[in-house]
C-alpha cells in the first residue's frame, strides 16, 4: 500500500509530531508498505531517510502549497494528514478533486489553554472530512469533542541497558521552556526543596522556547545548578545521567519511564491534568503535582525513600516495554483496514 504522511514539520525538527511521524512511517515501511512523508522546508528537497522518501516542499500560501502537493496526493493510496494544519495547508482541494484518495488524520497535542475557539472549530472541520481519526490522548476528544477510532499515547524504542540512577541526585527538564510546560513551577520546586528540607537537586534543562532568559535568570538569582544545553535531538544521554525527570510531553514520559526513572509532572489547569491522569496507568507510574510546593515535598519523600521509588521506576519501565512504535504503526493499519484499504 502506497501511504503519504503530511505532516507541518519533520525530521531533522525536534518535536513530539515530527518523531511519531518518523517512527511510524518508518515501521509500516518496514511492514512491507510504500511510505512518503510530504512537509515544508526553507530548503526544498527530496530524500530518503531509510526506507521512507521525503518530499520537502517551498513554504508558501495555501494556494501554492495545494498545487505542489497535488502530485503527490494522486500518487499515493492512502493520504494521512497530521493535525488540522495539514488538512488544511495541503490537501483541502483534493477532496473534490480526481483521483479522489481516502483521507485520515492524526491529532497530536493542544493549543494552550483555555483552547482557542478557532482552533476546535479548525479541529472538527477537519474531522467531518476525514474517513477517521486518531487522537494523541482522550483529553483530545474530551475538550475538542472530536470523535476518532482509537486513542493512542505515542509509543517508545526499546531502550538500552539502563544503569542505576547516579548520585548524588539530579534532575532533568525535557520540553518546550513556555507557560504549558511549567518550566518555572520545576524550577521552582527545586528552590523550595532547598529551603524547605535542605536538600540540593541538579537540573540539566534541555528545550527551548520563550521563557528561557526568563528561567535562566531565575536559576542565576536563586543559586540553582542548572545547566541550559538548548534543543536535544536526544534527550537519552541526559536522562542516563539523572535520576529525576520533569517531562510532561508524552513521549519524553516514555522515554523517562523506559530508562526507569522517576517521573514527575506538573499540571496547573484542568486541561493539563486531564491530559496527564488521561496516560496509561499514570498514577502508577509517575507522580503528578499541582504545583512547585507539591513538587518539593514529592521530591523530598523520593530522596527518603528510594526503594519505593524504584518499584516505580520498575512498574514505568514494563508499561513502556509494551507500547513500542510497531504497536503505534499497528493501530494506524488497523484503522485503514477497518476501511477496507489493507
Amino acid at each position: 500500500m502506497r501511504i503519504l504522511m503530511i505532516s507541518p514539520s519533520f525530521y531533522p525538527a525536534v518535536g513530539g509530531v515530527e518523531t511519531h511521524v518518523r517512527r511510524v512511517s518508518a515501521c509500516l515501511a518496514e511492514a512491507g508498505h510504500q511510505v512518503s512523508v510530504l512537509t515544508h522546508s526553507d530548503a526544498p528537497s527530496e530524500e530518503r531517510l531509510g526506507p521512507v522518501m521525503v518530499h520537502r516542499l517551498p513554504r508558501t500560501g495555501w494556494g501554492a502549497a495545494w498545487r505542489l502537493a497535488r502530485p503527490h496526493i494522486a500518487g499515493a493510496e492512502v493520504v494521512h494528514c497530521h493535525d488540522a494544519y495539514s488538512y488544511l495547508h495541503f490537501y483541502l482541494p483534493s477532496r473534490w478533486l480526481p483521483p479522489r484518495r481516502p483521507v485520515f488524520v492524526t491529532f497530536h497535542g493542544y493549543e494552550g489553554y483555555p483552547i482557542p475557539r478557532e482552533a476546535v472549530r479548525k479541529r472538527r472541520f477537519v474531522r467531518r472530512r476525514v474517513r477517521d481519526a486518531l487522537c494523541m490522548g482522550d483529553f483530545i476528544c474530551k475538550h475538542y469533542g472530536t470523535r476518532c477510532y482509537a486513542v493512542s499515547y505515542g509509543g517508545v524504542d526499546p531502550a538500552p541497558a539502563s544503569s542505576p540512577p547516579p548520585e548524588p541526585p539530579s534532575a532533568l527538564f525535557a520540553g518546550r521552556l513556555a507557560e504549558d510546560t511549567s518550566v518555572m513551577g520545576y524550577l521552582e520546586g527545586l528552590v523550595r526543596l532547598r529551603e524547605k528540607h535542605g536538600r540540593e537537586v541538579p537540573i540539566a534543562v534541555a528545550g527551548d522556547g520563550p521563557l528561557r532568559a526568563r528561567a535562566e535568570q531565575y536559576a542565576r538569582e536563586h543559586g540553582l545548578q542548572a545547566v541550559f544545553h538548548g534543543p536535544v535531538a536526544d534527550i537519552g544521554p541526559l536522562l542516563e545521567a539523572c535520576r529525576f525527570a520533569f517531562v510532561s510531553g508524552y513521549l519524553a514520559i516514555w522515554e523517562a519511564l523506559a530508562r526507569r526513572r522517576a517521573v514527575f509532572a506538573l499540571y496547573d489547569n484542568p486541561l493539563k491534568r486531564d491530559y496527564l491522569e488521561g496516560f496509561p496507568r499514570a498514577r502508577e507510574v509517575m507522580t503528578l503535582l499541582p504545583g512547585p510546593a507539591e513538587l518539593a515535598d514529592s521530591l523530598a519523600e523520593h530522596l527518603e525513600a528510594p526503594a519505593r521509588a524504584a518499584e516505580m521506576a520498575e512498574a514505568g519501565a514494563a508499561l513502556a516495554a509494551e507500547h513500542t512504535w510497531e504497536r503505534v504503526a499497528g493501530l494506524y493499519l488497523e484503522m485503514y483496514r477497518a476501511h477496507g484499504m489493507v
